[in-house]
C-alpha cells in the first residue's frame, strides 16, 4: 500500500509545474531528459487519469537543474518532513556583484508585487492566481540567491 498522500502527490505536481516555468516551458526539458514533452506534462497534472503519474528522482533532478532551483526535490523532502538547505562547502558564485543583480532582484520583487495586486483586485485569490504568485516568489528567490552567492564570493 502506498504511503504518499494525494496532497504530497499535488504538492510535487505543483512543484513539477513551477520548475517547468522556471526552467522556460515543459518543452525546453525533453532534451535534458529520458523523457518526452507528453509524458513530462503528466507529471505535472491534476487530471485523475493522471494523478498517480509523478515524476521520477533522475528527471526531478534534471527539471531542478534547468530551473536553477530546487523546487521538485524541496517539495519530496517537505513531504517526508525534511527542507533542503544550502550546502555550505559549495563554493560561492566567483563573479562579482553588479547593478544588473539588483535590477534582476528588484524586477522579481515588482514582479511579485503585481501578482499579488492584481490577485486581490476582485477581494479573492484564486487557484490560477496563487500558481502565479508562487512562480513569481520562486523567481524572486532565485534571483536572490543568485545575488547571495555572488556577494559571498567576495568579489
Amino acid at each position: 500500500m502506498r504511503t504518499i498522500s494525494e496532497v504530497e502527490t499535488r504538492s510535487i505536481k505543483s512543484a513539477t509545474d513551477a520548475a517547468y516555468t522556471l526552467g522556460g516551458g515543459v518543452t525546453a526539458f525533453p532534451a535534458l531528459t529520458r523523457v518526452n514533452v507528453s509524458t513530462l506534462s503528466k507529471y505535472a497534472s491534476f487530471n485523475d487519469e493522471f494523478a498517480d503519474s509523478v515524476i521520477p528522482c533522475d528527471v526531478a533532478v534534471e527539471a531542478d537543474r534547468r530551473a536553477k532551483s530546487p523546487v521538485i526535490t524541496s517539495a519530496m523532502a517537505r513531504a517526508l518532513g525534511f527542507r533542503l538547505v544550502p550546502d555550505e562547502e559549495r563554493p560561492a558564485d566567483p563573479s562579482p556583484i553588479t547593478e544588473m543583480d539588483a535590477i534582476r532582484v528588484m524586477s522579481e520583487a515588482s514582479d511579485v508585487l503585481k501578482a499579488i495586486t492584481e490577485a486581490r483586485e476582485d477581494g479573492r485569490v484564486d487557484a490560477l492566481e496563487r500558481k502565479r504568485i508562487a512562480k513569481e516568489l520562486r523567481e524572486l528567490i532565485r534571483a536572490a540567491e543568485g545575488a547571495l552567492a555572488k556577494v559571498e564570493g567576495g568579489r
